[in-house]
């Protein structure tokens, strides 16, 4: 999962990060001095899972910040950082995870991501076993694709680091959420990673153009449609 902090106070922002190292090393951390740099990031292609803002920043506050971010991603959960609870009723009209007293503690940060994974209540955990017995913890929607090799399958992760291990397309297709589609042979994809949907082929996310098995284009393109249509009803029931 990747984190994104912002705070233009240094020892905030300091402080912040080694909490996560901490409290919560599995975490991929950003950090941020000023409001604009974020912003920049996010609309040159930076994705988030959990965004934490300080609100009183110069340039663009927390709140005007989040604001922005949410006409580019509006899918980003923001939690806002402040010395004061004066600006809670604001944080909550747009839509905030959450709204912490500096400053977070380690129980605040467990609450926060505790909110986090019910809000995104999909997120499903995978264990699997690799090559090495090593025991890797996952969750779904850090993996972008599998492929798949006789016994073996690949996973590739959006931190850009893959992993291999043993264990058939068959076995780890059951492992997944319905998120995943079977789209060739040797080949599973994320629907969250899908840029572009097409009648023989998807592009993925991060450029990558997938053919389509032609056998089951029919059993593809249902498998797609269902997703959207629980992705739309999930949307609904979150209002």
């Amino acid at each position: 999962m990747r984190i994104g902090i912002c705070d233009d106070i240094i020892t905030d922002l300091n402080a912040m990060e080694k909490l996560f190292q901490r409290s919560a090393p599995e975490y991929r951390i950003d950090t941020y001095s000023d409001s604009i740099t974020l912003l920049s990031a996010i609309k040159a292609g930076a994705e988030y899972d959990l965004l934490f803002l300080d609100i009183i920043m110069p340039m663009l506050s927390g709140m005007e910040l989040a604001r922005e971010i949410s006409k580019i991603a509006p899918e980003i959960p923001i939690v806002f950082l402040t010395d004061s609870d004066a600006y809670a009723v604001e944080a909550f009209a747009v839509k905030a995870l959450h709204y912490i007293l500096k400053p977070m503690t380690e129980s605040a940060l467990k609450e926060c991501l505790l909110r986090l994974n019910e809000k995104q209540g999909t997120r499903r955990r995978i264990y699997i076993l690799s090559s090495s017995g090593t025991q890797h913890l996952f969750f779904a929607n850090e993996i972008q694709y599998v492929e798949s090799d006789a016994h073996y399958c690949i996973l590739f992760l959006t931190d850009g680091t893959s992993i291999k291990f043993r264990m058939t397309q068959s076995e780890i297709l059951g492992s997944l959420g319905d998120s995943f589609i079977q789209v060739s042979r040797g080949l599973i994809v994320n629907a969250d990673f899908i840029r572009q949907f097409g009648s023989k082929s998807c592009i993925l996310k991060n450029g990558r153009e997938v053919l389509f098995s032609r056998k089951n284009l029919d059993a593809i393109h249902t498998a797609y449609a269902e997703y959207v249509f629980s992705q739309l009803s999930q949307n609904k029931s979150n209002r």
